[in-house]
């Protein structure tokens, strides 16, 4: 009895204006925690799913840590030697009036002396290389009629090319 009487007494001073205006504020910032903490997991998600890509490690196969660092290491490889494989394929395409395939570039890489063999995924690397020289303005993408790449040319700027002095 003496209880009910202590919960009638409470509740008669309760503001229950002001317990919805916390309660709503706080849900409003839960909601944007949760918004950002969404994106954060979709961002760490995307970036595992990349790098299994590039370490040719499929989706829910578990990674030995050694393989994981020999593969990261070749990574580290790759990009340090990148600057002579970016070179190798400014000079190829601006050695023809045509565009060429990724194969054709990649072959003509390794006519100039480049060894990829110490590459993982040479073609990947080409391929890695020609978008980024596209992102950077200096290629330009030659696409089929159905939207696939078919082909690469080197865009000129003030009559030189690209990566020339």
């Amino acid at each position: 009895m003496f209880d009910t009487y202590l919960n009638c007494l409470y509740y008669a001073f309760v503001d229950y204006e002001k317990v919805i205006k916390e309660s709503e504020a706080e849900i409003a910032k839960l909601l944007e925690q949760r918004q950002r903490i969404d994106a954060r997991i979709s961002l760490l998600k995307t970036m595992v799913q990349n790098c299994r890509q590039l370490l040719g490690v499929p989706v829910g196969q578990p990674t030995s840590r050694v393989r994981k660092r020999q593969e990261i290491e070749s990574l580290i490889d790759e990009v340090l030697a990148d600057q002579g494989i970016t070179n190798a394929i400014r000079r190829v395409l601006g050695e023809t009036k045509l565009p060429l395939s990724a194969p054709e570039i990649k072959s003509g890489v390794v006519n100039l002396g480049v060894d990829l063999s110490q590459y993982v995924n040479a073609a990947a690397v080409i391929h890695n290389t020609l978008t980024r020289l596209e992102k950077q303005g200096e290629v330009m993408r030659v696409v089929n009629p159905v939207g696939q790449t078919a082909a690469y040319a080197l865009i000129k700027k003030n009559n030189a090319f690209y990566g020339e002095p």
